[in-house]
Order: structure tokens, then C-alpha cells, then sequence
């Protein structure tokens, strides 16, 4: 009995460890490959394999496959269109709706550890129109692409090694998208398309610093816009990894036809604004003499604007300071003394702290038949030693009086002298007489705001501004 007790207990032994490493082995995951167009993909995620299906990390689809993907947390939701169809997936529904229609699907999205979205990659990949094949031997997941036709209008920029990258993206009221940066940032000629109607913008050889990628995570981040005549929003993210590529794509809220106007000031900062085609009016050398008025006994008209107010407060100073402050401050300063003018009658489109619509401005301008328009600002730039005065215009009509207050201006703040620039600014394109935007100053340098927020410094401005009126309407 003993002889035959001692056998059964080896061969127990040896299966119980037989058996111990198969268990073992089913609980290591097996992390399978990924290649796009036969390029081996290395997602900041491993991919999983679930019930015998590939889920992939959300940045795949963008980064790799340059499709638009935005997350919803609050809906658990992920879109991902790439401009023919759109797919929306739920965490933990195998119910997708593509193109409005609701397909099931043999394995749903998944949140790993609480912030990695992983999605079904031969679904996704076969609604987007990829060819998908999988390889059993390598545990290797094979997705191809089709070769789309460069857009004719997109230019490669002549210097790959001039990587630069974007720092914020926001949108402001008067300049419309602003895009800042860092290094050497160009923007492709944008392109528009339409179901829905929008207008793409593509930054080569350009990345997100790591505050702004952290912010989506490789999905798009989105901002609704709500004041603006053409876009209802905007929305970016990684186009492409290799080559980097940034993508900026402007949602339309009309069927209108908008002409978009690019411009770089050469510190860092980019604006892109749309117009109407048949208003749009390229830079001109800015040295048109002023004209010539004959005051007799007129009396003109002149709207000061004091730029943003209310629930719109504008940039913020470096000592935590609003702009409308300091734009109103300088504004009722240029009235009192413009009170003084005989032939002079101001008029204030903000005369206290309230919001006032662009369009309301314009249509203030125009209703008191508004000879000249100035609109009061202060500047803003993520890197704080940016420094100076500046003046826009937009149409040819009004280069003169820019010249005139601009010289002005900058005698009174002292700062540097950044020139007079073509800008395709609601308030200075949409009115009918001279009109200019005066930025005097930047609230990010402590040097500068220090002179803004100066009584002292206001009172100069404001008496340099009247002066300028002054000499432009031949009143001095």
C-alpha cells in the first residue's frame, strides 16, 4: 500500500505543476504588433488582445492614422470621422452608430485604467475604408491605407529640420484663431470641405509642447465659438507623427463662401481670420499720404471703442489685471478731452463695464455717421519679454489715420515701436470710414503693464491719441 501510495503522489506533483504553468501563462497578456502600410507602429499604449479581438489606444487612430477623434468624458463617448463618415463608440456598448446608423459590433470600447481609451481596431479600421489583416504566427495586426491625393493647394515646407511648436491656441474676438508658437511655424494654404463645411489648416513639421498635449491626449480638443459670423468652432490635433503635422480645422456655421486670411507677426504668434471674398483687401505698403480735409465748420464725429468689457474681459495682465480696465480707463480719458474740441464730437461704443457685441460697435459707428473709428486695446503674448506698441488697419482708407495716431502713440508709451500692420479685424474691416486698432501695450510683460495700468502713462496716451486725431483731421 505504501509502494504504491509513493507514485500517485509524483504523478500528482508533476501535474499539479503542469497544470500551475499553463495558468500561469494564460495570465500573461500577449501584446500584439501593429503595422500601418508595413511600418511597425509603437502607440504610447500597448494594444490588447480581448476575447480574441485587437483593441488599439485612441491615439493610434489619430496620431497614426491622422483621423479627427474627439472624447467626450461626460457622454463616455469617442467620434472619430475622417471627412466622408463619422463613428461614435461608447465605453462598454457594442452598439456604434456610423453615419447616424447603429451597427453592432462583436466587441465594444474600453476604458483601461481609467484614462487609456482603447477601441476595436478591424471595425474602426474597415468603416474608415483600411484593409485589415491579422497574422497568427506573430500576433501581428496589418492595416493599409490608401495613398490619399495631396491636396494641390498644400505646400511642403523646404526646410524639414525647422521643427517648431505650437504653444496655445485660442480664439479672440477682434483677430479671430491665434496660434502661438515657438521656433519655426508655417501654415499650409488651407483647404475647405465640405459634409460638414470646414476649412482645414495644416501646420508641417510642427508639434504641441507637452502642456498642450497633455491637454487631449492625442484626441482632438474642440472650442465652440459663439460670436463669430463663419466659424461655430474649432478644433485641433495631430495629423501625422512622421512627418509631424498639426491640424487646425475651422467648423462653418453657414453656407456662406469665407476667404481665410493667414498672417505671422513674427514674434510667435499666427491669426487666421475669414472674410467675405468680396470684402477681403490684401496688405499694402502703409505710406499713403494722409488726406486732405478742410474742417470749416464741421464737426466730426469720432467713436472711441474700448475694446472687449463685461463678461468679455480680455487678456490678463502679469499682476492678474483685466484688460477691459485699462482699454475703458484710456477710452473716457480720450473723450474728456476730446469734450474740449469744438469741432470735435466723441462718441463712446463702451462708455462702462458691459459687453458690447462687435457687430454692435460697427453698427454704432455707422448709425452716428462716425467719421473716424478707433478701437482701444492691449496686447498679449505667452512669452513675456514680447514688448511694444502696434496699430492695425484693415482697409486702404484707413492707412492714413494708422500712420498718424500710431506715431502718436508710441511717444507716449515709450515702448517699442512695433509699426502699422494689415489685420483683418471685424471692427476695422466691417466699417465704412477710417478705422484702426490700437494694441498699446503688452499685459504679459511686466514692463509694459505697469505703464498700462499708469494713470500717469494713460493720461500721456490719452493726450497723444487727441493730438493724433487731431493732426489727422487738420484741426492742430
Amino acid at each position: 500500500m505504501k509502494k504504491k501510495f509513493v507514485p500517485i503522489l509524483l504523478f500528482m506533483a508533476v501535474l499539479f505543476s503542469l497544470f500551475s504553468g499553463v495558468g500561469q501563462a494564460a495570465t500573461t497578456p500577449v501584446v500584439p504588433k501593429l503595422y500601418l502600410n508595413d511600418q511597425l507602429l509603437k502607440p504610447y499604449d500597448d494594444p490588447q488582445i480581448v476575447n480574441n479581438f485587437t483593441l488599439v489606444p485612441i491615439r493610434v487612430v489619430s496620431e497614426n492614422m491622422g483621423y479627427e477623434v474627439n472624447w467626450s468624458a461626460a457622454a463616455q463617448t469617442v467620434t472619430i470621422h475622417n471627412g466622408q463618415n463619422e463613428i461614435i463608440l461608447t465605453i462598454n456598448d457594442n452598439i456604434a452608430l456610423v453615419n447616424n446608423n447603429k451597427v453592432q459590433m462583436d466587441m465594444s470600447a474600453k476604458l483601461q485604467k481609467g484614462r487609456t481609451t482603447m477601441i476595436p481596431v478591424r471595425f474602426v479600421s474597415e468603416q474608415l475604408g483600411l484593409t485589415v489583416k491579422w497574422d497568427q504566427a506573430t500576433k501581428s495586426v496589418f492595416l493599409y491605407k490608401a495613398a490619399e491625393p495631396e491636396d494641390p493647394t498644400t505646400t511642403p515646407d523646404p526646410d524639414p529640420a525647422g521643427t517648431g511648436s505650437i504653444t496655445s491656441i485660442q480664439y479672440d474676438s477682434n483677430f479671430g484663431i491665434i496660434v502661438n508658437y515657438e521656433g519655426k511655424v508655417t501654415a499650409n494654404k488651407a483647404f475647405k470641405l465640405d459634409n460638414p463645411k470646414r476649412i482645414v489648416i495644416d501646420f508641417p513639421n510642427t508639434t504641441y509642447s507637452d502642456v498642450m498635449s497633455s491637454q487631449f491626449m492625442g484626441a482632438e480638443t474642440r472650442v465652440a465659438v459663439t460670436d463669430n459670423p463663419y466659424i461655430s468652432m474649432f478644433r485641433y490635433s495631430v495629423f501625422s507623427t512622421n512627418p509631424a503635422t498639426a491640424r487646425l480645422v475651422l467648423d462653418m456655421n453657414t453656407d456662406k463662401d469665407a476667404d481665410t486670411v493667414i498672417q505671422d507677426n513674427g514674434a510667435g504668434t499666427l491669426t487666421i481670420g475669414l472674410t467675405d471674398p468680396a470684402t477681403t483687401t490684401p496688405p499694402v505698403d502703409p505710406t499713403t499720404p494722409p488726406v486732405t480735409t478742410d474742417p470749416g465748420t464741421k464737426v466730426y464725429n469720432v467713436v472711441i471703442d474700448a475694446g472687449h468689457g463685461g463678461t468679455d474681459p480680455g487678456a490678463k495682465s502679469i499682476n492678474g489685471r483685466w484688460e477691459k480696465e485699462v482699454n475703458l480707463s484710456i477710452s473716457l480719458k480720450v473723450k474728456a478731452l476730446l469734450d474740449k474740441e469744438k469741432y470735435i464730437k466723441p462718441l463712446l461704443s463702451r462708455p462702462e463695464d458691459k459687453f458690447v457685441t462687435l457687430a454692435d460697435r460697427v453698427t454704432f459707428a455707422k448709425n452716428n455717421k462716425a467719421d473716424i473709428f478707433i478701437s482701444i486695446h492691449a496686447n498679449s503674448n505667452p512669452t513675456s519679454s514680447v514688448t511694444g506698441t502696434e496699430t492695425y488697419y484693415t482697409r486702404d482708407s484707413s492707412i492714413a489715420l494708422a500712420n498718424v495716431i500710431h506715431k502718436h502713440l508710441v511717444k507716449a508709451t515709450g515702448l517699442k515701436d512695433r509699426g502699422v500692420k494689415y489685420g483683418n479685424l471685424h471692427v476695422t474691416r466691417e466699417t465704412t470710414m477710417p478705422a484702426i486698432l490700437l494694441e498699446t501695450g503688452f499685459l504679459s510683460n511686466a514692463s509694459d503693464s505697469v505703464i498700462l495700468y499708469s494713470d500717469a502713462a494713460q493720461n500721456k496716451m490719452a493726450t497723444e491719441i487727441v493730438a493724433g486725431i487731431k493732426e489727422y483731421l487738420k484741426l492742430s
